[in-house]
């Protein structure tokens, strides 16, 4: 699949190629950092700072598209959401020789809520990109196997990614605690959901809002025979499945039964935050 001329997903990851060079859109101004002796790219309209060796002076950015498929019947998988791909290209980069790029997947807040609780995929791999930093309204992510063809470069830019490049921009703000709920995947705060009985499900929190890892959820039933326990199978009380490559979240994992409805909330640790609250309806089977 190609998007943006720059991306083509092969064998279920993806590798940054094409037959002919497509035209940077654009080629932005170098940043020098004289304590690092690295260069800068930085883009004031999602906020943030990439850092750069200085033998990436003279890049050029790519511009594309992610899409997000989801599976929503006879007609099988459709576009769902979409969002910015933008990658960094090194100067070495030529038609004839590829250089590894850098791809920068930008999501909103709710894009990445809805990717980790697999209301959509990016790509055929198994796993989902990986977490790069956010700010107050975005998400910067690394597609999954983004070097599956191993062009020249990609043990540098594999480098380049482990010091931790990104920055967001101190005007891009932070993200909010209900912000860090949706950036841990989590169901959004004082919302409701509609469930079926026996219904598993990942309830995740930031853990510097709702810090507990013992009895920090509780539940109740407001309506009918519902309930939810916790399931120990999806690891340890408080670090389950759906947290990875955000160290900053619990991860707790429930099945609900009955049908009716169940309250569940978890008291915030700070005057700042608001306390947790979720309602579920549980339906039957049908």
């Amino acid at each position: 699949m190609a998007i943006g001329g720059a991306l083509i997903l092969i064998a279920g990851g993806y590798a940054f190629l094409s037959k002919k060079s497509p035209a940077p859109v654009e080629t932005p101004p170098v940043l020098a950092t004289q304590a690092t002796s690295s260069v800068v790219y930085q883009n004031a309209r999602y906020g943030f700072n990439f850092s750069l060796p200085e033998s990436w002076k003279g890049y050029s950015i790519v511009k594309g598209t992610w899409k997000g498929f989801a599976n929503t019947g006879p007609a099988g998988d459709t576009t769902v959401a979409q969002g910015p791909l933008i990658s960094i290209r090194n100067p070495a980069w030529t038609a004839a020789k590829p250089y590894q790029d850098i791809p920068l997947m930008i999501f909103t807040l709710s894009q990445w809520d809805a990717l980790l609780r697999n209301k959509f995929a990016v790509s055929a791999a198994p796993i989902n990109p990986s977490l790069l930093g956010a700010n107050a309204v975005y998400v910067f992510a690394l597609p999954a196997r983004y070097n599956y063809a191993f062009p020249a470069g990609y043990q540098e830019v594999a480098t380049i990614l482990a010091s931790k490049p990104l920055t967001p921009l101190p005007s891009s703000g932070t993200p909010s605690v209900n912000g860090n709920i949706l950036l841990c995947g989590g169901i959004p705060n004082d919302s409701t959901q509609n469930i079926t009985e026996t219904t598993r499900l990942f309830i995740n929190l930031p853990k510097d809002a709702y810090p507990s890892r013992e009895h920090n959820l509780q539940f109740k039933t407001v309506s009918g025979t519902a309930t939810a326990g916790w399931v120990s199978n999806a690891g340890p009380y408080g670090e389950g499945f759906g947290t990875e490559g955000n160290p900053g979240c619990w991860s707790y994992y429930y099945e609900f039964n009955g049908t009716g409805e169940v309250d569940v909330t978890a008291k915030a640790a700070t005057t700042s935050a608001s306390d947790y609250f979720a309602r579920f309806i549980v339906h039957p089977t049908r």
